[in-house]
């Protein structure tokens, strides 16, 4: 993009922004005709700045259009506009990052912060976008204490799965099988798999995992039947499927986890690293499961 062209882009936000002024200054007399042409100019500016590398200006913009659609009492498009801002701002900071720029500082995410909170206060608890926007504002700021009365099992299962993933970053292992535990109850209490079957999968995988690292006695065991049904290579299911006949751990898969588990009960390093680099290569395994493998290799080593 030339010099000329963001000189022209600024000089068009500066003029939309003189726009809004004038319009707020008018807005107590009822006289504000033009409200809905001005948010019309900051979203095709938003649009140009985003083009141009700018978000930084694209953020500026959708703050300027939700002010504006705050006048008209649009709430629905005002709070679209600072959502979009939030993530311009975010977008700003993760470019200026990327570009490893020197004293890059804290004021977009600041900027983002205050456009979710805005967003929120516009919202009932129960909405659905007020528990979305909790969950994208805790990714710029975990310790913020915001939370939403909406108790969709969705978020729910979210909410059960970050804590889970937290606790095994901490290796709190016992912690993040419970939690993981009480999905699995949640969805199969409710019979409803099928709406579930790639959450059901991850639960499955690193719930055998983390069985595998704590090593369990039998008086102790959280559900014998569970591992029971991966102990024996050959026997058992070939498949794990819901209630609908849908897979959830494919053949191929579960054989590799009936080597997983026969491999751990027997010590068998050698088998066990084998079986660790074939699952290396799964695609149905994510990052934090492939660090339990790891740490199952590391454990069973000493």
């Amino acid at each position: 993009m030339s010099n000329q062209f963001q000189k022209d882009l600024i000089h068009q936000y500066k003029t939309t922004c003189n726009k809004l002024k004038k319009i707020q200054r008018v807005f107590f007399k009822h006289f504000a005709p033009n409200v809905s042409e001005v948010a019309e100019e900051f979203g095709s500016l938003a649009i140009s700045f985003n083009n141009a590398f700018q978000p930084e200006y694209a953020a500026l913009c959708h703050m300027g259009q939700g002010k504006c659609e705050k006048m008209i009492g649009n709430d629905a498009a005002e709070v679209d506009a600072l959502l979009k801002a939030a993530r311009a701002f975010r977008k700003a900071h993760s470019q200026q990052t990327k570009l490893k720029i020197e004293n890059t500082s804290a004021d977009h995410l600041e900027g983002a912060f205050r456009c979710y909170t805005q967003a929120l206060s516009r919202l009932p608890d129960d909405s659905v976008i007020k528990a979305a926007i909790i969950r994208e504002l805790k990714e710029i700021n975990p310790s913020v204490e915001i939370t939403s009365n909406f108790s969709s099992p969705s978020h729910r299962i979210w909410d059960l799965e970050q804590s889970a993933e937290e606790n095994i970053k901490s290796r709190d292992y016992v912690a993040a099988f419970e939690k993981l535990t009480e999905i699995y109850d949640d969805v199969t209490e409710r019979r409803c798999e099928d709406l579930y079957l790639q959450v059901m999968q991850r639960v499955e995988v690193s719930r055998l995992l983390l069985l595998c690292l704590l090593q369990l006695p039998p008086s102790v065991r959280y559900d014998g039947k569970f591992i029971e049904r991966y102990s024996s290579i050959g026997e058992g299911h070939q498949s794990i499927v819901s209630p609908s006949g849908n897979l959830i751990i494919s053949e191929n898969l579960f054989f590799l986890l009936q080597s997983l588990v026969v491999s751990c009960q027997a010590k068998d390093i050698d088998s066990l690293i084998t079986v660790r680099d074939e699952l290396s290569h799964c695609h149905e395994l994510n990052e934090t499961q492939q660090f339990l493998l790891d740490e199952l290799v590391s454990k069973y080593s000493k």
